[in-house]
């Protein structure tokens, strides 16, 4: 099960800073450069998180969900 974590428009201008947390904290997605289209059905071969951006509202999709607590713990 993927956690998932959505920011809206008025924290878009974070995006790289949460990006970057995420690569220096958990780790690089070695398929996607971190970024996917929508969020993964299936995690083979991807990385612990990765995340996804429409009309300025920010998803970041975690593997495991120690993960998206400890995101949220530090950017919500």
């Amino acid at each position: 099960m993927t956690a998932v974590v959505e920011f809206d428009k008025d924290m878009y201008h974070l995006q790289t800073a949460m990006e970057r947390w995420c690569t220096e904290n958990i780790g690089t997605n070695p398929l996607y450069k971190n970024w996917v289209f929508a969020e993964p059905k299936s995690w083979e071969g991807l990385g612990n998180w990765c995340m996804s951006s429409i009309f300025g509202n920010t998803f970041f999709y975690f593997k495991n969900e120690k993960d998206a607590m400890w995101f949220r713990l530090n950017w919500q």
